[in-house]
């Protein structure tokens, strides 16, 4: 019997000198493979991080800009940081770095490139250019609401960095830079979205045409004719997204004979708040809408954007976001 319990004894022992054996050969941990959703995350990353080291890069080159030129280029830079820290930054498995002289691959903090000692404005452009276009259609491919609603915002101010960078440089925009213009609503309404979102969207533009009717009947010259033709513009939408709604004529039609405006704001300032509300409102509905209706939305925003910019507000770094104007936490 004392043999039995011997014989037993040593074999647990022998086990368990094999299983801790076992745990030395045990390869360590590699970093897990990022699924579609962080994919997206990260090439928003790079094309931030990319930007922001052009503008740098650009602004340290001599090459005669003047201060305007150079107030872009810094203005993008810091928009371009901004734009990485809200979107997460640089991916980090937390994976220790492996000896520099083993064979596997360095894992860890996701690999950064070499910024640039030198670009140009062009390059900057083409760099603003490209990310926006990706995060355009990133907006439109993701399943997280919230994440499209950032992009999106993200793309606009790009759109709009690069056309500041590109008319104080004397840089020529991109073929790949669209202009959108034109109605842009689209016939049917964008998936997700409820009858209140779209009758919110269908008097918000309806109100804005009448604003802008009213200044123009104030004004004479080009101020009235710009004021004329937003005018137009915004009622033509109202028109279109109540169509997409099914409202139009009807008694849910939200749309109002008169909508109270301020007299005592200038026109250029009035029709600035105008369309950077509308860009908010676009914004909230590109974080309702679901994945695969969302362009229309993209592109509204930023047209609505533009038109702020163009009647004198600033490029920003989140358009179409209020909450970014006094915080910027990074995402989770």
């Amino acid at each position: 019997m004392r043999r039995g319990v011997v014989a037993i004894v040593t074999s647990l022992a022998l086990l368990a000198v094999a299983g801790c054996g076992l745990r030395l050969e045990t390869p360590p941990p590699t970093e897990p493979v990022p699924d579609a959703q962080e994919t997206l995350r990260r090439v928003a990353v790079e094309g931030a991080l990319l930007v922001g080291d052009l503008a740098d890069a650009a602004a340290a080159t001599p090459s005669g800009l003047d201060q305007t030129a150079l107030d872009a280029l810094a203005s993008t830079s810091t928009q371009a940081d901004e734009h990485v820290t809200q979107l997460g930054g640089v991916y980090d498995s937390g994976l220790p770095e492996p000896d520099a002289a083993a064979d596997e691959p360095t894992t860890g903090a996701t690999d950064q490139p070499t910024a640039p000692a030198t670009a140009t404005p062009a390059e900057v452009v083409e760099a603003l250019a490209t990310s926006a276009v990706a995060l355009r259609g990133a907006a439109d491919e993701t399943e997280d609401g919230p994440f499209a609603r950032l992009v999106t915002s993200i793309a606009a101010s790009q759109d709009a960095s690069a056309r500041q960078v590109a008319a104080t440089t004397g840089t020529p925009l991109p073929d790949s830079l669209p202009t959108p213009t034109g109605l842009l609503v689209p016939e049917a309404a964008p998936s997700g979205l409820s009858a209140t979102d779209l009758s919110t969207i269908v008097e918000a533009e309806d109100a804005a045409g009448y604003a802008y009717e009213v200044r123009a009947a104030l004004a004479d010259g080009e101020l009235r004719d710009a004021a004329l033709g937003r005018a137009l513009l915004h009622r033509a939408r109202a028109e279109a997204w109540a169509q997409a709604a099914g409202t139009a004529g009807g008694p849910q039609d939200p749309r109002r004979v008169a909508y109270t405006i301020p007299s005592d704001v200038p026109t250029p300032e009035l029709a600035a708040q105008l369309e950077t509300s509308l860009a908010e409102s676009y914004a909230a509905l590109t974080g309702e809408a679901g994945a695969g209706s969302r362009l229309p939305l993209v592109d509204l925003l930023i047209e609505a954007n533009l038109a702020a910019i163009g009647w004198g507000a600033p490029v920003s770094a989140f358009p179409g976001l209020p909450e970014q104007a006094t915080q910027t936490p990074a995402a989770g």
